[in-house]
């Protein structure tokens, strides 16, 4: 007997996209910090022109949503497992979902937004 494909949801989507984004984090974090501790002199003017450049900004933002998605999935799950009152679970689900897009919103502002 055979499962009907609509409304089945196995999940197994979602835990490929957790450990893609873990693969992520871990290969770009690791990619960043070494990048950023091996540079001299390491100040501000070292920082910021390291920020200029657009392969780093699309770095940093890949870690930071790769990061918000990663949290997102085990958060979801913690709360499907262990959240029983469907009301509470949902609520909590969607203000965990607006502030991590919020947190992606912002590194978005703060990467390429207006610098004087």
């Amino acid at each position: 007997m055979r499962k009907a494909i609509a409304g089945s949801h196995s999940g197994t989507g979602w835990w490929l996209a957790q450990r893609i984004s873990a693969v992520i984090l871990l290969l770009a974090g690791a990619g960043l910090l070494l990048g950023f501790l091996s540079a001299y002199p390491f100040n501000y003017a070292a920082w910021h022109s390291a920020f200029q450049q657009t392969f780093i900004k699309l770095l940093v933002w890949l870690v930071v949503a790769s990061l918000c998605l990663h949290a997102w999935i085990g958060l979801r799950d913690v709360l499907m497992d262990y959240v029983k009152p469907t009301a509470i679970r949902l609520t909590v689900n969607v203000l965990i979902t607006l502030t991590l897009i919020l947190c992606v919103v912002w590194a978005t502002a703060i990467l390429w937004g207006s610098h004087a």
